[in-house]
């Protein structure tokens, strides 16, 4: 059985884990590609290698530690560095949800995954769900969510692709700038019109 795949992605600290949570209850299956990421980044992984073996990153590394901090401030302040983490991270992420989809024995299966429009390789999918908020209220999340300061919640919003291409190349845009409460009943009318 092959099911259905829907990505869910959207702008960095947006909802888009508390809509995928309340998939989740509602009997959803959710793969989480951070999660497949973080599995493949740990000592040994396919990704830990593959960033290891890259000079640009060795500063990301405490001895044989993963410092993913460290990593994150060599991104954030070097797109090109940026750019080249994802070509050599990306293929293997895709790889592994591909065949995390495949062993899904139900009729439709969701897949966050933050970064879906920055990356260069992509997987066959049936929709794209991408979730929106405002900028001011992005920010706040960002900053509590990161315990970071708001210049480097900005710069990291920044570093993000441009909102309208995202609007443009998905299926369901749902602004989460309210409460959570609010976010459920977008989430029941959505799976009340589709077909999942």
């Amino acid at each position: 059985m092959n099911p259905s795949s829907i990505v869910i992605t959207g702008l960095i600290a947006s909802g888009k884990s508390t809509l995928a949570a309340i998939l989740r209850e509602e009997g959803f299956v959710v793969i989480d590609a951070d999660k497949v990421n973080k599995k493949l980044i740990e000592k040994g992984g396919t990704n830990y290698l593959a960033i290891k073996n890259e000079a640009d990153f060795k500063e990301a590394f405490d001895g044989d530690r993963l410092d993913k901090k460290k990593l994150g401030q060599i991104i954030f302040s070097d797109p090109k560095k940026m750019e080249k983490l994802n070509s050599i991270t990306h293929k293997n992420i895709i790889r592994e949800i591909e065949k995390e989809i495949e062993s899904v024995d139900k009729k439709t299966v969701f897949i966050e995954i933050p970064l879906y429009f920055q990356m260069k390789e992509k997987f066959e999918n049936d929709g794209v769900i991408l979730v929106t908020c405002k900028k001011d209220v992005q920010i706040k999340r960002l900053m509590a969510r990161d315990k970071i300061s708001e210049s480097f919640a900005k710069k990291k919003i920044e570093s993000q692709d441009t909102l309208a291409y995202m609007v443009d190349n998905s299926d369901i845009i749902i602004d989460n700038s309210g409460d959570e409460e609010e976010l459920r009943i977008k989430i029941k009318n959505m799976l009340d019109r589709g077909n999942y």
